[in-house]
């Protein structure tokens, strides 16, 4: 708002719009502050409202903001026994009940700026802090938009909103600031965790989230989908990759089932024939005779690939039938997996069926194929693949002077026998966080500092709480992986969003690394409230988020957020934000964000599942946040 540059206590005094709602009282310090409501404002919503109050000190100004967190009502003559006796026969007193109330309301300091003079005479803010507590008597005004804008003029090219201050409609800036150095970086990675029960507005939030770093083409983002919502868009409130494309970013989506391949790693790829039920197809069924099989087959493989001259990424077509005939000809083989001589000859006579019999052999290939097709270079349905490593690394290894990438790992195994199989996702997560970590260690000893995050979604289907020795899980492993990087990656210039239904599934120690939080609705109970309480041991702002309704009853999604979540907050207060649901609000508050221009962008194919036409879907989503 150029046109109130310098004069800002006009602005936050001016008669025709600060509207009073009540005065300091008592007590009061510089951490709380009491609030006596005016009468004129009684019946006005005031819970979550956020406020400020202009207070003399050093010889200037300052502005104090805060969000008021509770709202109390007394009255002297409803607490005196001696008249209780009166209200339980009447109902009221008559002339004293609600004449004589009294409220009171708590605000917690969020922010204070001195307002000082440039050598023109034009005003201007800055932040500070309160420096003693205010005198009673002084008033304490409803904020707007334009007092918000005054104060923080010199971040509006760095502000977004995501929605409005909670029961109000006045926006709440927050900032999301790239790690790097210079314009518009913190200096330094930091890691993000989103959480909420089912319906809190999770998916919503970090497109948004997604979408404001976006324009920060100096951060490059990897985000890993389980699900294959965001590689796709579906059940989000508006067309992520088309907007993505107007910040002009390069968007590219990899799927599990059709362009993704690991490593040359044939024990990986005899562990993933377990998944595939093909040792259960040989007829061994035990656990432990199983975990012997892999060993032996991982051998016969190699021995095969070695007598071809080949690699797995280019493994032959008679690979399978090469592989099972070395191992009916190695009797220890056979051996260590059955010590008795009758189930031995039974393992033996049943790879000898297969290798004899075109239709067993047609259903083993099957379960061997599925297998292979994620080492392949080109799979057996003709998916040219690009290993998983090569892609990771592409976010370490891009020029910093480049448009970093942005890039979307749809996991979800849609059209694959490993769909619902969390330990194969496990595994294929594991080694992003391990490739991320090596080259990041390798970038950072080369003096290089990364500017990347990495986002993460239904993180508590693959990160554990805790972790024992004696699991050897594909998750245990994975847990112990994002542990130690969320311990190391932050000087490397790397941070993690972990987006998550629970804050009790996720391990203590990731927990404790997390620097910015936003807290949906549901996390009250038992457990969740205590860790809860324990990361932002504020009982008023607590008091209030316990305040949050559930959003399916009023399609409203109100946000905690605690860390550097907006220029506001620098004081560690939470801010509390009712998300915008429809995204022309969220233009109509960041127009940079309009993409109405932008011609529609397909990575991946379009899921209209559930709907007649691509109209439809668009129409279905746009009312659809959580």
């Amino acid at each position: 708002m150029r046109k109130e540059r310098g004069r800002v206590i006009e602005v936050l005094q001016e008669e025709n719009q600060a509207v009073p709602i009540g005065v300091v009282g008592s007590p009061s310090d510089t951490n709380q502050i009491t609030i006596d409501i005016l009468e004129s404002a009684e019946n006005s919503r005031i819970r979550g409202q956020m406020v400020y109050l202009v207070l003399p000190h050093e010889g200037q100004q300052m502005a104090v903001l805060g969000q008021i967190s509770r709202v109390e009502t007394k009255n002297r003559w409803h607490e005196d026994m001696a008249f209780r006796g009166i209200i339980k026969r009447q109902g009221e007193l008559q002339n004293l009940s609600g004449r004589a109330d009294v409220r009171t309301a708590t605000i917690s300091v969020q922010a204070a700026f001195m307002i000082s003079e440039n050598e023109k005479g034009e005003e201007f803010s800055s932040e500070d802090m309160l420096g003693t507590s205010p005198s009673t008597g002084k008033a304490v005004y409803a904020v707007r938009d334009e007092v918000l804008s005054i104060l923080l003029e010199k971040h509006q090219k760095e502000i977004v909103y995501l929605g409005r201050v909670f029961g109000t409609q006045v926006k709440m800036p927050q900032h999301l600031r790239h790690f790097g150095k210079g314009t518009g970086g913190v200096g330094e990675a930091y890691h993000i965790g989103v959480f909420g029960k089912t319906g809190s507005g999770k998916s919503g939030l970090a497109a948004y989230l997604l979408l404001c770093y976006a324009r920060q083409r100096e951060m490059g983002v990897l985000f890993i989908d389980p699900q294959g919502q965001f590689s796709s868009g579906w059940g989000l409130p508006f067309d992520l990759h088309r907007a993505l494309f107007a910040q002009g970013r390069d968007v590219k989506v990899y799927k599990m089932a059709t362009g993704l391949r690991l490593g040359d790693n044939a024990l990986q790829f005899c562990e993933l024939l377990a998944k595939a039920k093909f040792y259960q197809f040989l007829g061994i069924k035990n656990a432990d005779n199983a975990e012997i099989a892999v060993e032996v087959l991982y051998n016969h493989v190699r021995k095969a690939l070695t007598a071809a001259g080949a690699k797995l990424d280019a493994a032959p077509g008679n690979l399978l039938r090469d592989t099972l005939t070395l191992w009916i000809a190695d009797e220890k083989s056979l051996e260590r997996i059955y010590t008795g001589k009758e189930r031995r000859e039974q393992l033996a006579e049943r790879l000898r069926q297969i290798l004899s019999d075109a239709e067993e052999f047609t259903d083993c290939q099957k379960r061997w194929t599925t297998a292979l097709d994620m080492f392949q270079k080109i799979d057996s349905k003709g998916n040219e693949r690009t290993p998983l490593s090569q892609v990771v690394a592409s976010m370490i290894r891009t020029a910093e002077t480049d448009t970093q990438p942005f890039i979307f790992l749809d996991i979800s195994g849609e059209g694959t026998e490993f769909k619902d199989d969390d330990e194969i996702k496990a595994l294929l997560l594991k080694e992003i966080a391990s490739t991320l970590n090596r080259e990041g260690g390798e970038a950072f000893a080369q003096g290089k500092q990364l500017n990347c995050l990495v986002a993460l979604d239904e993180a508590h289907r693959f990160v554990r709480n805790f972790t024992r020795s004696s699991d050897t899980t594909e998750m245990s492993k994975l847990t112990t992986e994002f542990v130690d990087a969320v311990r190391t990656t932050r000087k490397y210039g790397l941070g993690y969003l972990f987006i998550t239904q629970t804050l009790a599934s996720l391990h203590r120690e990731i927990i404790g690394q997390l620097r910015l939080c936003a807290f949906g609705y549901g996390l009250t109970m038992g457990s969740e409230l205590a860790n809860l309480n324990e990361l932002v041991g504020d009982p008023e702002a607590l008091s209030l988020y316990r305040s949050f309704v559930d959003p399916q009853s009023r399609k409203q999604y109100p946000f905690m957020f605690t860390g550097p979540a907006s220029p506001l907050s620098f004081t560690g207060s939470p801010i509390f934000v009712e998300m915008f649901t429809r995204y022309e609000d969220f233009v109509a508050a960041n127009p940079w964000a309009d993409y109405s221009g932008v011609p529609k962008v397909r990575n991946t194919p379009l899921p209209t599942r559930g709907y007649k036409d691509e109209e439809s879907f668009e129409k279905a989503r746009t009312l659809d946040f959580d």
